[in-house]
């Protein structure tokens, strides 16, 4: 088997795993909305609280992609559920920021665990390679979040030239 042949096997493999992993997580992460009775645009939201730390509900809708109506309302659910709080921001006291409750720290940690296991996979691996993963994921990330990004511009055009048609074809007929 040549160099190549062997590396595209790898990179088949790879990408298999990668998706493999995508699907595992999407599975543990469905199962810890169910255990905690939020949908998945709220576990989002959580988990974005939970990597970027406190933030404005204008700062939340932008990283959601929702409108900040939207944001409102899933905040309203959150809130109610007592796992989000939002308070004043002491620098600024004309914004709000939204931030993470101990209730929802204690029931995340008890669901997803502290962190030990995959402190325990990641110990094998040298500081180059860490470097190495971490410069890997970080590319996908970004390719993903420009994907994300690019679905989601394309489906408000969609959606914006579906609602002038209409518009369009209610005037015309109007005219008739």
């Amino acid at each position: 088997m040549s160099k190549q042949v062997a590396r595209d096997e790898l990179v088949t493999q790879l990408r298999r795993e990668i998706r493999g992993a995508q699907v595992a997580v999407g599975a543990v992460d469905q199962a810890v909305a169910e255990r905690l009775e939020i949908n998945a645009t709220d576990h989002r939201c959580l988990d974005i609280l939970d990597q970027r730390g406190a933030m404005t509900a204008g700062g939340l809708a932008d990283a959601l992609g929702l409108t900040a109506s939207a944001v409102t309302t899933v905040l309203d659910r959150l809130e109610q559920r007592r796992y989000v709080r939002r308070a004043t921001n002491p620098d600024d006291r004309r914004q709000v920021l939204v931030a993470l409750t101990p209730l929802l720290r204690r029931r995340a940690r008890k669901l997803y665990g502290d962190g030990q296991e995959v402190d325990a996979v990641l110990e094998r691996y040298s500081a180059d390679e860490l470097v190495l993963l971490r410069d890997f994921f970080r590319q996908d990330r970004e390719l993903n979040e420009g994907r994300a990004q690019r679905l989601a511009a394309s489906g408000r055009t969609r959606a914006t030239s579906r609602r002038a048609s209409r518009k369009a074809s209610t005037v015309r007929a109007a005219d008739r």
